[in-house]
C-alpha cells in the first residue's frame, strides 16, 4: 500500500488548527513575514533613491573638460580651471533685473 503523503497530513492539521487561536497566530505570522519580505526592500529602494538624488544635487560638471565632481570645490580636480559658481551669479543679480513686468491688454 502507498503511504499517505506528508502534504496531506499537513493540510489536515492546518484545517484543524485554523479555527483555533493557534491557527490565527500562524496566519498572522505568515502575514508578518510576507510584509517584512515586501516592505523592507521597498524601504531600502526608497532610501537609496533619496540618497542618489541628494548626491546628484551636489555634483557639478566642469565647463572646460566635462568632468563631474562635488560642487564644494572651486577648482576642477582634472584640468585645474577655476569654476564659476552659478549660485554666486544668482545672489548678485538685482531683483529688478530678474522680475518681468506684465502689462494687460484687451483682446478683441
Amino acid at each position: 500500500m502507498n503511504k499517505p503523503s506528508s502534504l496531506i497530513w499537513m493540510v489536515l492539521i492546518f484545517i484543524l488548527i485554523v479555527p483555533t487561536p493557534a491557527g490565527r497566530f500562524f496566519i498572522d505570522l505568515a502575514g508578518g513575514i510576507f510584509l517584512i519580505f515586501t516592505l523592507i526592500p521597498l524601504i531600502l529602494l526608497g532610501a537609496g533613491w533619496l540618497a542618489w538624488k541628494k548626491i546628484q544635487s551636489q555634483v557639478q560638471t566642469c565647463e572646460f573638460c566635462g568632468s563631474s565632481f562635488l560642487n564644494t570645490q572651486t577648482i576642477c580636480p582634472v584640468c585645474g580651471k577655476k569654476i564659476q559658481m552659478s549660485k554666486d551669479n544668482l545672489e548678485n543679480t538685482p531683483a529688478s533685473a530678474a522680475t518681468i513686468d506684465i502689462k494687460s491688454q484687451e483682446i478683441e
